[in-house]
């Protein structure tokens, strides 16, 4: 089995996007789900932990996507398709992040959340890029050999 350079450069965009995920957000959400105040606008409330938790299981996902993506993760599941779509859904979530931090966000942590969120949306865009990108074309299953 060869690995081309896309695919080599898209695990290791991956192995560090998935870092990445683990260390801050994820990180964050777990502070602030067990009651953590640095970085939000009010005190910790049943609200901010429940959507704290509500992130980290989609986070979770999003590493699943990452590993999927990459053929580090081979599942049965969810659609090649999914996965692609998912992909280029989290590059899309993180690159939105990054504009909202740097505009909207100006009072509060912009100097930290917009430039992780660039890195994080950057290394999604070269996840999202690498693997195959052709679809595959299955015939359906159990059928007989024409003879």
């Amino acid at each position: 089995m060869t690995v081309s350079v896309k695919g080599a450069w898209g695990r290791v965009a991956a192995l560090l996007l998935i870092v990445g995920l683990l260390a801050g957000p994820v990180g964050t959400h777990v502070y602030w789900a067990l009651g953590g105040t640095w970085g939000l606008h009010q005190a910790t409330s049943t609200g901010i932990r429940l959507v704290a938790v509500l992130v980290i299981v989609l986070l979770v996902a999003a590493v699943a996507v990452v590993l999927a993506r990459v053929g580090l993760w081979q599942q049965a599941f969810v659609s090649d398709r999914a996965i692609r779509f998912f992909a280029w859904a989290l590059a899309g979530v993180f690159l939105l992040e990054t504009v909202a931090s740097f505009t909207w966000s100006r009072e509060y942590e912009w100097w930290l959340y917009g430039p992780a969120s660039g890195v994080l949306a950057l290394l999604a865009l070269i996840v999202a890029g690498s693997g195959d990108a052709r679809p595959h074309l299955r015939g359906p299953r159990g059928t007989l050999p024409v003879h």
